[in-house]
């Protein structure tokens, strides 16, 4: 009969994910967010034109100008808010997991271990496309939707990192 046993680990023995060197994703991809905020930035003063213009009891309130305003200054706030956090979009690849690192005020740290990844795929919008961007995306078990997504790689780049993950996946699955 075997004897269970749990061992104490100490804590400084375990590695760092924060000390990991990162990969910054291709800056191609900031030119895609500024575009995409610009079609988002149109959409919104179109449509708010839109509605103050077809209200015309808005047209002696207030909100004929707070509406317009609040807009703008949604729109200065989004964009500056995705030039902040830009630089700290960034991933690497261990030996046992896939790290993601975003957030500029708020910053995050994914690990995600590749004995828990079951599937993993790479997706292209049309402006990705156009810029020849892709997205990665791991599910892993015991999740509803993708665990991780990594934006903003160069298209060549995930599709090798999604070999490489396969792979692996493929390897634990063989060893048991």
């Amino acid at each position: 009969m075997t004897l269970f046993t749990n061992a104490t680990i100490n804590i400084e023995d375990l590695p760092r994910a924060e000390e990991v060197p990162l990969q910054p994703i291709s800056k191609k991809y900031l030119q895609l967010l500024r575009v995409e905020w610009l079609i988002t930035a149109i959409v919104l003063m179109v449509g708010t034109a839109a509605l103050l213009f077809f209200s015309p009891k808005w047209h002696d309130k207030p909100i004929m100008y707070l509406l317009p305003a609040g807009v703008v200054v949604f729109l200065i706030f989004y964009l500056l808010w995705q030039e902040k956090t830009f630089p700290y979009r960034a991933y690497a690849v261990r030996e046992r997991d896939v790290l993601y690192q975003r957030g500029w005020l708020v910053r995050r740290l994914k690990v995600c271990p590749f004995n828990r990844i079951q599937n993993c795929t790479v997706q292209q919008g049309p402006l990705e496309r156009r810029w020849k961007l892709a997205t990665l995306t791991l599910f892993t078990a015991g999740s509803n939707g993708a665990d991780m997504r990594i934006a903003g790689l160069n298209h060549a780049e995930a599709l090798q990192l999604q070999q490489a993950i396969l792979t692996r996946i493929n390897q634990h699955v063989a060893n048991g």
